[in-house]
Order: C-alpha cells, then structure tokens, then sequence
C-alpha cells in the first residue's frame, strides 16, 4: 500500500519556524541562511550555491539557483530578509567571500553542515526529532503559501518545479487549502 504525502512529508507551523528563527537570532549568519531558505524554499545544498553576487539589496532580488532538474530565476526579497542579510553582511569576515553564506573555511556551506545547524537550533526552539531535517524548510514553505492562499502555479514557480505533480503533493497537506477553495467554488454557485 502506498505512503500518504501526510504520512511522509514533515514540514514546520508557522509557530515552529518563529521558534527556529529565534532560536538561530544569536548568531546572524544562520539566522539569515534559515530565513533565506524557508522563504525561498532551498533545499541544502541550493544554499551552497548562492553567491554574495546574487543579492542586489538595493532592487531587494536574490537569484535562486536550483537543483535537480528545478527551475532557477530571480526571486523578490522581503524587507525582513533583507535586514537580516544586511546583518550578516556587516559581519562578515574580510576580504568578502564570493560565497554568500561560507563555511568556517570560506567554503559553501555543506549540507551536512547545515542539517546539523537545524538539529542543534531545533533541539533549542522544541522542534519534534522528525521535524529536525533541512529539507522540512521547504516543505513549509509550500504549505505555508498553499494555507495564505497562493496559486498552485505560483508555488509550483516559487520552488522551481518543472513538474506541477511536485507541487501538487502539498496541497494534500492543507485542510485550509481545500476549505478555502471549496468556499470561493461555491460562493457564486445556486444555493438549494
């Protein structure tokens, strides 16, 4: 028998992303890179990607760059993630790093790296141990936009899918979803 996508996807309430964030406030580097990736739904190893040249904060754009077969593109940025860049970026070592969010080392972030840095601050924020995993980021993001009432196609751009069934796996896990579209469906339809 086939998995339910509610019995294998994990992803975040808006509470638990509050309570990440705040856990990760301490150091600005992470913070900012745990924003960066909910919001624009990067998996771990897109992090690694983006390149200090990829952020323009004076048009507030950020260019994704994508894996897996997903679809890159410019993104806008929120003016709560541009403050935060903003705070990593005056922190940042000298001379800058071509990489937007580097290691110790100066290298890109690893994905191992950056699971153990959402084990460590989930742990802090009282995240359950199944929701400790990187990639829960961007399954919350496509939740979260489904849930506030974003179109399937713009979730399905916003994250890059080639393929609109990747994105359509969510809309399973939204009861609001599928209560809001019942509702704006039958708002104009003859009442019996």
């Amino acid at each position: 028998m086939a998995r339910s996508p509610t019995d294998t996807i994990k992803f975040l309430t808006p509470d638990e992303i509050g309570r990440l964030l705040a856990a990760a406030r301490a150091n600005v580097r992470d913070r900012a890179l745990f924003l960066i990736a909910y919001r624009h739904g990067l998996r771990a190893s897109e992090v690694g990607l983006l390149r200090a040249g990829d952020l323009d904060l004076r048009t507030l754009r950020l260019m994704v760059h994508r894996l897996k077969g997903s679809h890159s593109g410019a993104h806008p940025l929120q003016p709560d993630e541009a403050k935060a860049l903003r705070a990593w970026l005056r922190q940042c070592p000298q001379p800058p790093s071509p990489v937007l969010f580097p290691s110790n080392r100066g290298d890109p972030i690893a994905r191992r790296t950056l699971d153990w840095l959402m084990k460590k601050y989930g742990e802090i924020a009282g995240l359950p141990v199944a929701k400790r995993h990187f990639h829960c980021l961007k399954h919350s993001i496509a939740t979260h936009l489904l849930e506030a009432g974003a179109d399937l196609r713009f979730v399905q751009d916003w994250l890059g899918h080639s393929n609109i069934q990747n994105t359509v796996v969510y809309t399973f896990l939204t009861a609001r979803s599928r209560e809001g579209a019942a509702r704006r469906a039958f708002l104009n339809m003859p009442r019996y």
